[in-house]
């Protein structure tokens, strides 16, 4: 009976010790947005979920949402999707950034305010950020990236722009 309390013992002591250990590794983050106008309101959320293969040199998965509604015309579009992405810490506040982004996205059809159709959008987005430490395992980062795939000439498509601006919060990257 010694002997199986003692391995249950070390059993449960290892198990909290791994646990610990993954818990440092994983980190959460993403970015959540709002904009309202007289015409037109857009609300945003891309949770992340990362986890450090190194202390530099990490990796993996998102999802988005995005609602935007449109006064007039009167139409509400839903876009959502999935990514997976890389980051590599340059040094401590300076990080290179790559994305694979697929997004499903809504737009009107031939302009018809009434009717919407769906599509899908790939993006590679390449870049690179910094980040600040708010305080214990908390963060603010902010990136520039470039969406490689990007191509004027497709439409319909859901970036006016190659150029992809964001900001977020991350707790335990740092």
């Amino acid at each position: 009976m010694k002997t199986l309390l003692s391995v249950l013992t070390l059993f449960l002591a290892l198990t909290v010790a791994s646990q610990n250990k993954l818990a440092d590794k994983i980190y959460f983050g993403g970015g959540f947005g709002f904009s309202a106008g007289s015409n037109q309101t857009n609300l945003s959320l891309s949770p992340q979920v990362g986890y450090k293969i190194t202390d530099a040199f990490s990796a993996g998965v998102g999802i988005s949402y995005q609602y935007v509604k449109v006064k007039n015309p009167d139409i509400s579009i839903n876009n959502y999707g999935w990514s997976v992405f890389s980051r590599y810490n340059i040094v401590q506040q300076f990080f290179a950034y790559s994305e694979f982004e697929r997004l499903s996205f809504e737009y009107p059809a031939n302009f018809d305010p009434v009717r919407t159709e769906r599509t899908g959008y790939n993006s590679l987005l390449i870049g690179g950020g910094y980040s600040e430490q708010l305080g214990g395992r908390a963060s603010f980062s902010m990136m520039a990236l470039y969406n490689v795939l990007y191509d004027e000439t497709v439409l319909p498509r859901p970036y006016s722009s190659p150029w992809v601006i964001r900001a977020g919060i991350g707790v335990g990257i740092f």
